[in-house]
């Protein structure tokens, strides 16, 4: 009998998730149907797929579609997952997310097991892949070795672009790029719990040199410690999961932080307003000379800096005007990133991942480098859509194929999963070199 599979959200991360259900449509006996609040150019290039457009919100049509369904898979923006998930552990739909788990979300454990249903979270990238790569090399060295600090650090960047001196654009949803580090972080150092709050995120940087050719810096992300039993690391020393960005970035980005630029307080006759005075609306300073004057002394950005470099490219002392009437500093914020950080034909993106391992091999301090760097082929099939959607697409697939029947909650933890996956995704390009070293 023909499974249903409905997919919500077209946004950004789809298009290699769709492309590889629909190609694989007759061999795994699926029907796709898309739902989402826009039509997306490149769906037309899949004549068989039912597009349905509706409000996102709307839970009386959702259910309507779904409620025959095998599997939804739910791309939307990470707050709404619990609605989406609460109505399929009440009808007894399998679901499928990209995001990360909450204690909202756990609370519906019972309630997919009583409707004899499943959902699988953190199937992406970065929560994902980065699971069952580091899973695959933690059940290996836990065999042998003591394993005492653990780091992982991903990044979806573009590939190096000297007209672009951030090294980054929109690969993803932009709202969630805005709000980045905003919940702070917490993570594990020589034994000592670390705790992070947003305004230091940005600040509390590591530099991440892989080889010659890809070096970065990175900042922690959200609660690493919510790990430490997951990735059976109970005697580790240090526990460090984070984001990786080009150099120059983060301390740019703590500014803007900082500044309050990524705050939601409402600002009224924005259109009014210049980007440079809402660059400037808490610095206060009378004239562009005193800013930077100010930037330099109390930021410690100088005029000859690469972060004075990344503000000014950006358009942030434009004398260019805002459209909108009001919105949220973080609204405008994103009206002035648009201009620059969003993808042209010609951009190619990149992922880069890696995993820093410390253990001991008969008394001797060794350290285990692995990782991974993927550019996309376009603004459509980016490295980006290509890492968070076909983890979601091989794993239908394998729960097609194997007829998976474990109901409740679950996370790409088990060999079981990752394993077949791992060995899946190296087919497609998606694969680790590794390294390792006496220290």
């Amino acid at each position: 009998m023909t499974k249903k599979i409905v997919i919500l959200g077209a946004g950004k991360s789809s298009s290699y998730l769709i492309k590889y259900l629909y190609e694989n449509r007759n061999k795994l006996d699926i029907s796709l149907y898309v739902i989402s609040d826009i039509y997306s150019d490149f769906l037309k290039h899949f004549e068989e797929i039912n597009f349905i457009k509706i409000d996102i919100h709307d839970d009386k049509k959702i259910i309507n579609i779904i409620k025959d369904s095998f599997i939804l898979v739910s791309l939307l923006p990470p707050h709404l997952h619990y609605e989406i998930a609460k109505i399929c552990s009440s009808i007894g739909v399998n679901m499928i997310t990209a995001s990360y788990i909450d204690k909202k979300i756990k609370s519906l454990n019972s309630s997919f097991k009583k409707s004899n249903s499943f959902l699988f979270m953190e199937m992406g990238l970065d929560p994902g892949i980065d699971h069952m790569s580091a899973m695959s090399i933690i059940d290996e060295l836990n065999k042998k070795f003591k394993i005492i600090e653990f780091e992982s650090y991903t990044g979806g960047l573009i590939r190096k672009d000297y007209n672009n001196p951030w090294g980054y654009k929109f690969t993803w949803n932009p709202t969630n790029v805005i709000y980045a580090g905003s919940d702070g972080a917490v993570y594990l150092k020589n034994g000592i719990k670390k705790k992070v709050l947003y305004q230091d995120i940005f600040n509390d940087i590591s530099d991440i040199n892989i080889n010659k050719q890809l070096k970065f810096e990175g900042y922690p992300n959200r609660d690493s410690l919510n790990y430490k039993s997951l990735y059976k690391l109970n005697h580790i020393q240090t526990l460090k999961r984070g984001t990786l960005r080009n150099i120059g970035f983060c301390k740019t980005w703590n500014l803007i932080v900082n500044l309050g630029l990524t705050s939601k307080k409402k600002l009224t006759e924005t259109n009014k307003m210049t980007y440079y005075d809402f660059f400037n609306y808490n610095l206060k300073a009378k004239n562009f000379d005193e800013l930077k004057i100010k930037l330099e002394n109390e930021y410690g950005i100088k005029n000859n800096s690469k972060e004075f470099n990344n503000l000014n490219w950006s358009g942030f002392f434009s004398d260019k005007k805002f459209s909108i009437k009001e919105g949220k500093f973080a609204d405008l914020l994103l009206c002035i990133l648009k201009d620059k950080w969003t993808l042209e034909e010609n951009d190619i993106d990149m992922i880069v991942m890696v995993h820093k391992f410390k253990f001991y091999e008969n008394s001797k301090l060794k350290e285990l480098i692995s990782y991974m760097c993927i550019e996309g082929t376009d603004k459509i099939y980016t490295a980006m859509s290509k890492t968070v959607g076909l983890p979601i697409a091989l794993l239908i697939e394998l729960i097609i194929t194997t007829n998976f029947k474990k109901v409740g909650i679950h996370l790409p933890f088990n060999k079981e999963i990752y394993q077949p996956l791992l060995k899946k995704l190296n087919k497609f390009g998606i694969s680790f070199k590794e390294k390792i070293i006496s220290i």
